[in-house]
């Protein structure tokens, strides 16, 4: 089953492509994209693929494709770092959201490291059992 993350403005939800059916995640979610020493200030809309380690963020100012960034997925305000990935942009693909963006394949891939986001985010490991 294509399971997805959709987040607007901090406000994450689980959707599941196959039944359309969704789920709130119930604490604020942001992304920091770093691309050499910029790093937005507002946090972006995204929808994040966990199966696939793909990262669809939405932005006025696309990156170049091949560009290199980090992606800091945490809490605000206080900024609880859940995980960080090394990505790369690659052209998009597919049904992703019209208008302006990135498509952000993550670099290094472990299923482990995602899986343990996605944990978090479908509440089935505290924030506290673990820090990053």
């Amino acid at each position: 089953m294509d399971k997805y993350f959709i987040d607007k403005k901090g406000k994450a939800e689980e959707y599941f492509r196959d039944t359309r059916e969704t789920k709130q995640v119930h604490f604020p979610l942001c992304l920091a994209v770093k691309y050499g020493d910029a790093v937005p200030a507002e946090c972006p809309n995204f929808l994040l693929n966990t199966n696939k380690g793909k990262v669809f963020v939405e932005t006025d100012d696309p990156l170049p494709e091949g560009a290199e960034v980090e992606l800091h997925f945490y809490i605000p305000p206080d900024t609880k770092l859940l995980s960080e990935f090394k990505g790369r942009v690659v052209p998009r693909e597919g049904s992703l959201p019209d208008g302006k963006g990135n498509l952000i394949k993550i670099r290094d891939f472990l299923h482990g490291k995602l899986h343990k986001l996605e944990e978090y985010l479908e509440e089935k490991r505290h924030l506290i059992d673990e820090e990053v």
